[in-house]
């Protein structure tokens, strides 16, 4: 819990810091920097669920009882 206490006030204390420099002086952060940063490795991952397709085989009966086999995809 402490670890988690000084990570908020550090952030606190740099974002307050950045609201005081004017917009024109401020520096851009290292490219390198922003994608090895603890707050981008710590995102959440989403799993998607794959659709599951069968297909199944409808028999009617059609003129003179003949069959008819349609063959249908059904995804859920």
């Amino acid at each position: 819990m402490k670890k988690i206490a000084y990570g908020f006030a550090a952030a606190a204390m740099l974002a307050g810091t950045q609201f005081l420099v004017p917009a024109n002086a401020m520096m851009a952060p290292p490219v390198g920097a922003a994608a090895t940063s603890e707050t981008m490795q710590a995102g959440y991952h989403y799993h998607h669920h794959r659709r599951v397709c069968t297909v199944r085989t409808v028999v009617k009966r059609g003129y003179h009882g003949r069959r008819i086999v349609k063959h249908v995809r059904v995804c859920r």
